[in-house]
């Protein structure tokens, strides 16, 4: 009898001993994720974790903030937790405002232009900025950290489904691991690149897909960038699509909605009028680079937004280059004198690597018939925006010296002094010397402006 209780007792400790690992295994595997470090450097924000991170970013306006939310999360150290100004005049805060809860917010304008993207097995999250905003193109910001961190363990696009609805045309896009893309517009021919970062292109071709009333093709490549990327490139065949992009499907899949502009549709063109924007630099020329930014940067996400400023009035504009693509100066004055525009306005970042203190505009011209140009675009800048005045010069840039037609270079701050380069970077103050430089064309061109 003994015996016997001796075995039923044995028996049930063991059941217990057994139960009580498997619950410990359990709760080691389903715990909370940790933070481990929080790390701010040249302006983005790397938060690492123990366990694979599931987050969800919110945009909201009226304060400008993103809200991002790391759940099942808390700090391994109480002290990650602050807050702290960044260098754009953003106030970033991480705290954990509940249990296994961990919420960082960047609040002001800079804020909208951030993005986050997962890396290191998903174990680790930046947060920088993407330099995007409603009418500029996106791109992938590469840097040395970034490049090594998004080699590690890539996905694989998967499949790519195209359905016609109705007056709509959807493409769905699979792939192996969650998708973290940048999406930009390009012209001459229409078409739309899709950066699917982290994500290698499939072994095999995928199939092809017939024309819809929107799409003509649809093509499949490594980025350009030459990170661990694949661009989606899918030709239009209207001017006038829009798309929307659903991002609440599964992680490892997107939905792009291509459908009809009506607005775009019904705007003319006032006939006569052309003017030509040149993006400083591009490519491996990067021009001036400090605190995080690129003039390349800047230049084209201001030339974009003076570009859709003047379409508004129906002027027809272009681009030297509407990407992060390399164009000589021979280049650039040869689209300028092949189309010969009514204006052409060269836009610029300056910097002085002696003096960090120096600052303001300065308005450049070379021509007789150039000088009135750069006094309106002069003036109303320093009416737009409050910068020093750094005076109009007269100077043999080769964009301007080259162009027969009224030719201006802009040089709109100093992106190596601290107070410019907040104004030049500022999605705000974007959009304030953009109108700035409208006002001053449409007065040049004598086009009256809108109320």
């Amino acid at each position: 009898m003994k015996n016997k209780l001796f075995r039923l007792n044995f028996h049930w400790l063991f059941v217990a001993i057994i139960f009580f690992l498997n619950f410990n295994f359990v709760l080691a595997q389903t715990g909370a994720n940790k933070i481990t470090s929080i790390v701010w450097e040249n302006n983005a924000l790397t938060i690492n974790t123990t366990n694979q991170i599931a987050y969800t970013e919110t945009r909201i306006k009226e304060p400008d903030r993103v809200v991002i939310d790391i759940l099942n999360c808390s700090l391994e150290n109480k002290t990650l937790a602050k807050s702290f100004q960044s260098e754009s005049d953003e106030t970033i805060s991480i705290s954990e405002p509940a249990l296994e809860h961990v919420r960082i917010v960047f609040s002001g304008t800079a804020s909208i232009n951030r993005k986050s993207y997962l890396t290191n097995n998903e174990k680790t999250l930046i947060t920088r900025i993407a330099r995007i905003d409603d009418v500029s193109e996106e791109k992938i910001v590469e840097n040395s950290e970034q490049t090594t961190l998004e080699k590690i363990v890539p996905g694989n696009l998967k499949e790519i489904i195209v359905k016609e609805d109705d007056d709509k045309t959807k493409v769905l896009i699979t792939a192996t691991k969650p998708i973290k893309f940048n999406t930009y517009p390009l012209k001459n021919p229409d078409r739309l690149a899709i950066d699917l970062l982290n994500i290698l292109p499939p072994d095999k071709p995928l199939p092809t897909h017939n024309p819809t009333p929107f799409i003509s093709s649809i093509r499949i490549g490594r980025a350009a960038s030459g990170l661990a990327a694949t661009r989606v490139v899918i030709d239009l065949l209207k001017p006038n699509t829009g798309f929307d992009i659903d991002t609440n499907l599964l992680g490892t899949k997107i939905e792009i909605e291509f459908k009809t502009i009506k607005e775009k549709e019904e705007t003319k063109k006032k006939p006569g009028f052309k003017v030509i924007i040149d993006p400083g630099h591009g490519g491996y020329d990067t021009g001036a680079s400090y605190g995080g930014f690129e003039e390349k940067d800047v230049n084209l996400i201001i030339s974009n937004k003076l570009k859709a400023s003047l379409e508004d009035y129906g002027i027809t504009v272009f681009l030297t280059r509407e990407d992060d693509s390399f164009l000589s100066l021979a280049e650039r004055t040869d689209i300028t004198n092949s189309i010969k525009p009514n204006v052409f306005i060269s836009i610029h970042g300056n910097a002085l690597v002696t003096s960090k203190v120096i600052r303001g505009v300065e308005t450049y011209y070379w021509t007789s018939q150039s000088q009135k140009l750069a006094s309106y675009v002069h003036k109303s800048i320093l009416n737009h925006i409050d910068i020093p005045d750094h005076f109009i010069r007269r100077a043999q840039f080769y964009v301007i010296r080259h162009t027969p037609v009224p030719a201006i270079l802009a040089e709109l701050g100093f992106l190596s002094n601290h107070d410019d380069r907040k104004l030049l970077t500022n999605s705000t103050t974007q959009d304030q010397y953009a109108k700035a430089l409208t006002e001053a064309i449409l007065k040049f061109l004598e086009i009256e402006k809108k109320d």
